[in-house]
């Protein structure tokens, strides 16, 4: 073998063993561990039960008022709305405590007019068998026809939803929720 052909292969081994270095280097860089984390509440919050959220919906049906709304018509009493399964995630058929005709309904709603008849407030109360606290959780806004608030109330979905046939006023979906969340303390339950 000739000087030429030997400093050849020695410079390609270098290269090629600096090469699979580099290589290793940027593989081993381009690892990240991903840890998951499980959250537990410490704390055992408490939740209305079915019959709690009975009451809590009968209340509002009485006491609750929207200022220059009245209102027009509520699901208060017997009714249940069948769903296709798969909407639930395989768990129920119709939206009731255990998912069957048999039991409460898990959603109610009041309905709330104006005067002149041309904007409505519809408050929406969904309930769920688990904790999710007190707060805002979505504020939906498109500034014409159409507004969606939804707030949480320990394990209730509670929606305020404004449409008309104007363009709707975010302070008055603003002040229907304040209004829903006055009467929730004063909630007997």
């Amino acid at each position: 073998m000739n000087y030429k052909g030997t400093m050849l292969i020695l410079f390609s081994s270098v290269f090629l063993i600096a090469g699979c270095t580099d290589e290793a280097v940027t593989t081993e860089q381009k690892k990240v561990e991903v840890k998951t984390t499980t959250h537990t509440n410490q704390t055992k919050h408490p939740i209305l039960n079915p019959v709690q959220y009975e009451k809590l919906f009968k209340h509002m049906n009485e006491h609750l008022k929207m200022g220059q709304f009245q209102l027009k018509d509520s699901t208060i009493g017997a009714d249940f709305t069948a769903v296709d399964q798969s909407l639930s995630f395989g768990k129920r058929r119709w939206l009731t405590v255990d998912g069957t005709i048999d039991t409460p309904s898990t959603q109610e709603t009041l309905y709330f007019e104006n005067q002149k008849q041309d904007t409505q407030l519809a408050i929406h109360f969904a309930y769920t068998d688990r904790y999710i606290g007190n707060d805002l959780v979505q504020y939906q806004s498109n500034g014409s026809y159409g507004e969606l608030l939804i707030i949480s109330y320990k394990n209730i979905l509670i929606s305020v939803q404004q449409n008309s046939l104007n363009k709707v006023d975010p302070d008055t979906t603003q002040e229907a929720a304040k209004q829903v969340i006055q009467e929730l303390k004063n909630v007997p339950v």
